[in-house]
């Protein structure tokens, strides 16, 4: 495998946990419920309840692993090449809040998305 197919590799893993991980935490934080000033009062309460959650908790050790997966990416890639590829995780995550957590998104939204996807491919160029 070339080395610029490992880093895309690395790259798409670590952006599609770091969405991942989100999507959890949300579906997760759904569950919970909002959380309101009183409750910002007893925090650590307010941690248990949340780590009660299991979608919690795999949402942010997805997001931990993502993080490993990220820094195997800054080691070999450009931050100015790199980081821009992080963008990628917005499409992937108003995708999916859409479709699996019913979020509506506005035709402003998709063109947003459009224009971000446009971005990504401009700036995928450089690996």
């Amino acid at each position: 495998m070339s080395t610029t197919a490992i880093n895309i590799l690395l790259l798409v893993t670590a952006v599609a946990l770091a969405s991942g991980g989100q999507l959890s935490m949300k579906a997760g934080m759904l569950k919970v419920g909002e959380v309101t000033r009183e409750e910002l009062s007893d925090f650590k309460g307010l941690v248990i309840r949340v780590v009660k959650s299991h979608w919690v908790v795999i949402g942010v050790l997805m997001f931990a692993v993502s993080a490993v997966f990220w820094l195997l990416v800054l080691s070999r890639v450009k931050l100015s090449i790199a980081y821009p590829m992080i963008a990628a995780g917005y499409v992937v995550v108003v995708f999916f809040s859409w479709l699996l957590l019913g979020e509506r998104v506005t035709r402003i939204g998709w063109l947003g998305l459009i224009l971000i996807v446009a971005g990504v491919i401009v700036t995928a160029q450089g690996l």
